[in-house]
């Protein structure tokens, strides 16, 4: 009840009410600081204590100094004689004089936040505001920074965590970005910090806040009114620090700090959710907030001076109970009621006296709330609340917050016309809820956000049968149970290690807890079990996944680590041996193993961590399995213009066979996969693998990653020999086709150019031929001279290149040269390349064999075969073409000598091309008319 008269300026101002006012004021802050001090050990009251003297003086005994130069001095400051004992107490040489300053470059220093209220407890940190004179130069701000910082590590070092943050009053009043909070920025909750300093501020030293003489039925003319009294020299503006008023704040502010404190809220609920209730009843009546800094104001100047009435906290929790109450939402309050509870942190049941303030101020809450000694025990009990206890909390954590993000997002869209807030703002807010909230198969929940210390089980019972819904599952019980159908899982999961790591994250199987597995006698061992609980702890060794920051969110969700558990309860070998097939060989691939070229990998679970936090695991199996998580990942991995880094990749297998191999070999080609194709400019190009006897080919297309199956070796050529309608360059694992040159040419591949490798065997030549797309092209040619045969093929390639520049739509580039490479086998069977170079200026004593077609089909008759003047046309020839102009050609050989016959040129007449044909298209033709020339050249015998 108040106990003073109570003050209104409505018959006018007076300076008498003025000063009662501004004493009522200095009276609240004196008496929480009491309380504040009465919480801490003597070392850090001393400090505390000493603040206002450090910042007052620079003195070199003292914490803090950093040079005589650094700006101090605070107005109407006189240390006490506690703050003196505590300084000669630090150094017994320190010897204060008061000078007098000729500038207080410090307007004062203001404690804020739970600090002094009902919700003061050992863990409550310090934040302080200095507010220092506008005229400070950016040196001097450097300067003082510094100090503070020297401050703050001291403070640290008593076990007070204190963070002093700089504020120009100017720079405040215009919203100028000032960094108020760890975590925040005061541009944007401008208001929402400037209201809560108001209420809650507690007055060390300096300047008394102009705001205190404005009455709460002026606070919408703040301006005015301050105005006013400065003019008529009621106050003067040297002696008070104006931050401005509670003027209406902007939707767009009140929206980005309801947003800020249900983002910490999905951390730490208890911490946050009393004031993401209090945004939501302060945005029921937005934009006539009925702030709780007013409401204070009003009860001070109403002559209230008992100050439990007055505690921030406690008033906090009044808006938020009258705003749920008239909701009729239960479940919400008493959460409420609990998060207060907590955070006073006075376990009652176990108390027996209660002579302690906030004790009897909790007392008499939890009476009027009707809690019984049994509900004490139990909310008292919490850091050994075990998981069944702990999962019904979270679940109504997630239901409130939940609840709220709906709430939030109904502000923004009523609002959105007329205010800037930021819908993105909005959608990383909802993609933290869905990451941290939202369940799904396969995704490992963190279930306990600072609700209990040890949800440690001292034992547990693991059963692999079943579920109710028929699936083969991992069932988790608490306790041995070894009938399944004896009680209620306490989870259940489709796949092991999804189960396991649960277990590890959530800290529910901890190192003593004794675990039985049913069925003993099934496919995965104990020893099994075990060892894949522990490549878990080598992942996770703070039993936690890293911090995920709001940039991270801003952005696609990529792979930062993969980890695949492979053959959980298989044996590859035993599998195989059961079937009778030969291993013995020197193929030690995991994937291709053996005479027999088997594939050892059975199946595996996939552990992913996203860039989001989340961490999911899926089930593969075969082949198939592998190539699907791949180009998933690879999808994934794509989304970022420029990842960070590539993700973390390992592998496990505790196979009775061959394990280690192919977890080894599995985390090799990952890494070979991933890494190849994040260097890729646009993430394009392919990558071939081998798995038995089939050839796997995975390719980028627009909607992502795709794989083709190529069922043997004839056709991974054959795939590679499909014209491509843009250039993308293909690795080849260094683990397959060593014998052939096939990596070695693609090692060289380049955009925009026709590249011809050949081979000198005994009486021929070996052509692979890579067009500009990096399409394939073979042949064999008879000759004995790879001189020869660069000239005839350039002849060729450039007659093309003429070609293309006559077609609709072509295009090339007639000073691009072929290039020519040598391929040379050693006699360890790997393939090395040399640069070969073309006579500029061949022999002309050749003859022109041009081809003209209207069809690219290889079984298609020639329009014509032109032999320098001569034509040999379809219509006068028919199927006799081919013998014709090769009896002709061998008719003008000198001596009648027999040698393959070989085209010069192309001509396309009279055919529509939406685009022109690929290079090896063209050369697939070319070698299907060769053909035909030559067998009719042998049938001439």
């Amino acid at each position: 009840m108040p106990e003073s008269r109570a003050i209104s300026f409505d018959e006018g101002i007076s300076r008498k009410d003025l000063k009662i006012i501004r004493q009522r004021f200095q009276r609240l802050h004196r008496e929480r600081l009491r309380r504040i001090l009465g919480e801490l050990r003597p070392t850090q009251q001393d400090l505390l204590q000493l603040l206002p003297l450090l910042f007052h003086i620079n003195h070199p005994v003292l914490p803090g100094y950093i040079n005589s130069k650094v700006p101090a001095g605070i107005p109407d400051f006189s240390p006490s004689r506690k703050a003196l004992e505590a300084a000669h107490h630090l150094n017994r040489s320190f010897d204060y004089k008061k000078r007098a300053h000729r500038v207080f470059h410090i307007l004062g220093l203001y404690l804020m936040g739970s600090i002094g209220t009902i919700g003061q407890s050992s863990g409550s940190d310090f934040d302080l505001w200095l507010c220092h004179a506008p005229s400070l130069s950016e040196k001097q701000r450097q300067n003082l920074q510094k100090k503070i910082n020297a401050i703050e590590r001291e403070a640290d070092a008593l076990g007070i965590e204190l963070h002093i943050f700089l504020v120009d009053p100017e720079r405040f009043r215009r919203r100028e970005a000032t960094k108020l909070d760890a975590e925040s920025s005061g541009s944007t909750q401008h208001s929402l910090l400037l209201e809560e300093f108001y209420r809650s501020a507690v007055m060390l030293a300096g300047l008394p806040p102009l705001w205190w003489l404005v009455p709460p039925d002026k606070e919408q003319d703040y301006q005015r009114y301050t105005e006013n009294l400065l003019a008529k020299r009621f106050v003067e503006p040297s002696d008070l620090l104006d931050l401005g008023g509670l003027d209406q704040v902007p939707a767009g502010e009140f929206f980005g700090a309801a947003l800020w404190q249900l983002y910490k809220g999905i951390d730490s609920p208890y911490k946050s959710i009393l004031k993401i209730f209090l945004m939501e009843a302060y945005s029921k009546h937005y934009p006539d907030t009925p702030w709780l800094a007013l409401q204070t104001k009003r009860a001070i100047y109403a002559g209230e001076t008992d100050l439990n009435q007055l505690d921030a906290y406690i008033l906090m929790y009044r808006q938020v109970e009258e705003y749920l109450t008239q909701l009729q939402d239960q479940e919400r309050l008493e959460l409420a009621r609990r998060c207060l509870y907590f955070k006073v942190d006075k376990p009652l049941s176990r108390l027996s006296t209660h002579h302690h303030w906030r004790t009897r101020e909790l007392l008499k809450l939890t009476r009027e709330w009707g809690w019984s000694q049994t509900q004490l025990q139990m909310l008292d009990t919490r850091p050994e609340w075990k998981i069944d206890r702990v999962i019904r909390e979270r679940n109504v954590m997630v239901s409130v917050l939940s609840r709220s993000y709906r709430l939030l997002t109904d502000f923004a869209r009523t609002h959105a016309q007329t205010s800037t807030i930021d819908p993105m703002e909005l959608n990383l807010l909802g993609r933290k809820l869905y990451t941290a909230l939202d369940h799904r198969p396969g995704k490992i929940d963190s279930i306990n956000p600072g609700i209990s210390k040890n949800l440690t089980e001292s034992e547990l019972s693991l059963h692999h049968s079943p579920s109710k819904a028929g699936t083969l599952s991992w069932m988790l019980f608490r306790g041995k149970v070894e009938q399944a159908d004896q009680q209620q899982p306490i989870k259940v999961t489709l796949n092991l290690v999804e189960m396991l790591l649960w277990c590890l994250l959530n800290q529910v199987w901890g190192s003593a807890t004794l675990t039985h597995l049913f069925p003993s006698h099934g496919p995965i061992k104990r020893h099994e079990l075990n060892a894949i609980f522990y490549d878990l702890q080598h992942l996770f060794p703070q039993h936690k996944s890293a911090h995920v920051t709001i940039d991270q969110l801003a952005g696609p969700a990529y792979p930062t680590l993969i980890a695949l558990f492979v053959n959980l309860g298989q044996d590859p070998m035993q599998h195989l041996s059961a079937e009778g097939k030969q291993l013995t060989s020197d193929r030690y691939d995991p994937l291709s193993y053996g005479s027999a070229r088997a594939n050892l990998l059975i199946n595996m679970e996939e552990l992913v961590v996203t860039s989001w936090g989340e961490r999911l695991v899926l089930h593969r199996e075969g082949p198939e399995g592998l190539l699907d998580s791949l180009c998933q990942l690879l999808t994934m991995q794509q989304q970022p213009s420029q990842m960070p880094a590539l993700a973390h990749i390992e592998a496990f297998s505790h196979a009775a066979s061959k394990g280690p191999q192919v977890a080894q070999r599995l985390a090799g080609l990952y890494r070979h996969i991933l890494g190849y194709f994040n260097q890729q400019p646009g993430h394009g190009g392919r990558y071939a693998f081998r798995i038995s006897e089939a050839f796997y080919l995975i390719q980028q297309k627009e909607q992502g990653f795709q794989w083709r199956n190529l069922d043997s070796f004839e056709h991974f050529l054959q795939a590679l020999e499909t014209p491509q309608h843009v250039f993308q360059p293909l690795q080849i694992d260094p683990r397959i086709l060593r014998q052939t040159p096939y990596p070695a040419l693609y090692r060289h591949n380049k955009p925009d150019l026709i590249q011809l490798f050949f081979h000198v065997q005994r009486e021929s030549v070996q052509i692979y031929l890579l067009d500009e797309q990096g399409a394939l092209f073979r042949q064999s040619m008879l000759m004995d001279s790879p001189r020869f045969m660069m000239l005839q093929q350039r002849r060729f390639l450039n007659s093309l290149q003429q070609l293309r520049l006559m077609l609709p739509g072509g295009a090339g580039n007639l000073l691009a040269e072929t290039e020519f490479y040598e391929l040379k086998q050693a006699p360890s069977g790997d393939w090395s390349i040399e640069r070969r170079r073309v006579p500029l200026n061949g022999p002309d004593d050749y003859m022109e064999l041009t081809l003209v077609t209207d069809s690219l089909a290889s079984d298609a008759m020639p329009v014509a075969l032109v032999c320098g003047d001569r034509e040999f046309s379809r219509l006068e020839y028919g199927e006799m073409i081919y013998s014709a102009t090769a009896g002709f050609l061998q008719g003008l050989r000198a001596g009648n000598k027999r040698y393959p016959i070989y085209l010069t040129s192309l001509r396309i007449s009279s055919m529509r091309q939406d685009e022109a044909p690929a290079t090896v298209t063209l050369l697939k033709l070319k070698r299907a008319i060769e053909q035909k020339l030559n067998h009719a050249l042998e049938e001439l015998g």
